[in-house]
């Protein structure tokens, strides 16, 4: 007598088993796309907050290029072209034209739609082009907002100034800029 042969095909454990295999690949697919775009995000706020502190060391260098002369931490209570309101200034450039000193501070944002600390800078209107308008009021406008640390110095018997801007990212990272004026 012969025996029947089995029917072609899996057996109801061996698809339960594929099953299970393919869920847990798709789900480690899935974790590892979202931990890539996690880090994308975060790769592109550094990168974002890099840019606007180059584009505020820029700004620095440019009065620091217009200087005849500067000073590190000036004192809060003298007759400054601006009001500081809670902010401490860090840096007063002398321009050579002879003109009032363009003033950098640091502190607490001037309304609730900044993060955090603010770096302003009190000193003439600029143009569309880029340039500073002659015979324009003083202004104080915030340049970078979040702003844990902005830190000046200047080698002894050196006329150049060092700067650093550290800002805190969402994520809790760190992003530094140095530049040399």
């Amino acid at each position: 007598m012969r025996r029947p042969r089995p029917a072609p095909g899996f057996t109801l454990v061996e698809l339960l088993l594929a099953a299970l295999v393919g869920c847990l690949l798709c789900s480690v697919v899935v974790q590892l796309l979202y931990a890539e775009t996690c880090h994308g995000g975060s790769l592109a706020e550094s990168f974002q907050l890099k840019q606007w502190q180059r584009r505020t060391l820029e700004l620095l260098k440019g009065d620091l290029e217009r200087a005849s002369s500067w000073q590190i931490d000036p004192d809060p209570s003298g007759s400054w072209p601006c009001v500081f309101a809670n902010r401490q200034p860090k840096l007063a450039i002398t321009p050579r034209d002879g003109s009032e000193p363009v003033v950098y501070s640091l502190g607490s944002a001037p309304s609730a739609i900044w993060r955090g600390d603010v770096l302003m800078r009190c000193g003439p209107a600029f143009g569309l082009q880029g340039e500073i308008r002659s015979g324009s009021r003083y202004q104080n406008r915030v340049v970078l907002d979040g702003v844990d640390r902005f830190q000046l110095h200047q080698p002894s018997g050196l006329p150049v100034l060092q700067m650093l801007l550290e800002q805190r990212t969402c994520r809790g990272g760190r992003v530094r800029s140095r530049g040399v004026g």
